[in-house]
């Protein structure tokens, strides 16, 4: 695979990798014609994948049509994220950490967001982040709360969000007993009955309400029996909420777990990805970025803390990765398209790495890389990201 890849890989420079000259080349060569540009990565803890991601966004921004960031977190929890940054309310800390999802508590994804502030700002037209995930429940529940007409139902929404705070486990690992869920369920529907009025002239209350609800909807203890019938609920959410954002003539990226954005069904379940190019036909695109060895951050059970030190796994000759890493270039960019003409005919590998949420024994799947993305951007090596947590 190594001389096919080279004829038509775009090389990058590892050693300033979000720089200037990357942006320029990368602006040739991305393909424009989208609507939703997915940008994977295969773990939640690498500090490339976040420099890639702000070098990719960079690119990008030369296109005033391109408006929106997507965020796989929390729907209400990222519009905190805008009104720090359009307004300055909050503290940027404790808005990452509302998130639930510690790879954003982490210097990495601070840098990006303060970026694409100042990008928004250069070129006069503001790029906005939008959350698209459903996995928290308390900052939909404040907001409406906060706007609720009377007492007695804001007391009844804070009364939840004080129900969901004595089963924090519960929430993240999305198993609720049938008891504890039928009752949420109950208070939840009485109370949201009482919201419709006020949803239907507060554009917030609706969003939060659908955030909400999609919550419950996750959480249902019918699911709970399958990890993958889960999974397919989430990620046909997460589409749908992707959807609901765009605008006539807008464009947009989402940024994800490579496989929550691969446009064809995942090892686990059905992916967002799939469900997006089902809808939109050409008009998704998805990049995943990948890496051959090094070390990832995430939380790991045998230091009982997070750690940096998490090995990236080097591939065998039946991975992606193994080949990918035989080309003599530590960074670069090819059209899955173009290898897959090159390869016809030639065996492929037959897996590649999805590192999973937490630290992962088995790194490598059966998949097809050329046939899950449009492109690739492969970094060869790379470490794990800065979190907040590593000095705790």
């Amino acid at each position: 695979m190594a001389a096919p890849l080279k004829s038509i890989a775009v090389k990058l420079d590892s050693a300033d990798l979000a720089g200037k000259a990357n942006v320029a080349t990368m602006r040739k060569a991305l393909d424009r014609q989208f609507k939703v540009l997915g940008i994977g990565e295969q773990s939640h803890g690498t500090s490339e994948f976040f420099t890639a991601r702000l070098m990719l966004i960079e690119a990008l921004a030369d296109d005033p049509a391109f408006t929106k960031i997507g965020l796989e977190a929390p729907m209400a929890e990222v519009q905190q994220l805008n009104a720090f940054l359009q307004q300055g309310r909050g503290d940027l800390q404790e808005i990452l950490k509302s998130f639930r999802l510690y790879g954003y508590e982490c210097a990495e994804f601070v840098h990006l967001v303060e970026q694409v502030n100042r990008i928004g700002k250069a070129r006069g037209k503001a790029i906005r982040f939008f959350g698209f995930d459903m996995q928290s429940p308390f900052q939909s529940l404040q907001n409406m709360a906060d706007a609720a007409a009377t007492k007695d139902v804001a007391d009844s929404l804070k009364a939840l969000q004080q129900s969901y705070g004595m089963l924090n486990n519960e929430i993240y690992n999305h198993m609720f007993t049938q008891a504890d869920f039928a009752e949420l369920e109950a208070s939840s529907n009485r109370v949201l009955a009482r919201l419709e009025a006020t949803a239907s002239k507060n554009a917030l209350v609706r969003k939060s309400m659908r955030n909400y609800r999609q919550f419950l909807l996750l959480n249902d203890p019918v699911h709970a029996h399958s990890g993958a019938a889960q999974a397919v609920v989430r990620d046909s959410l997460m589409a749908e909420n992707v959807l609901a954002e765009m605008e006539p003539g807008s464009k947009m990226a989402i940024l994800a777990h490579n496989g929550h954005l691969q446009r064809t069904p995942n090892v686990f379940s059905k992916s967002a990805g799939l469900f997006l190019a089902q809808k939109l036909g050409a008009g998704y695109q998805c990049i995943g970025i990948t890496t051959s060895y090094g070390f990832y951050t995430t939380y790991n059970p045998t230091a009982g803390r997070i750690t940096d030190q998490n090995e990236v796994v080097a591939g065998d000759a039946a991975t992606f990765e193994h080949h990918l890493s035989a080309l003599d270039q530590p960074v670069f960019f090819f059209r899955t398209a173009r290898l897959r003409s090159q390869m016809q005919g030639k065996s492929l590998p037959r897996r590649y790495r999805l590192l999973v949420y937490g630290l992962a024994d088995n790194q490598f799947f059966d998949g097809n890389l050329l046939d899950d993305f449009d492109a690739v951007l492969h970094i060869r090596h790379t470490s794990g990201n800065r979190s907040f947590y590593l000095s705790q």
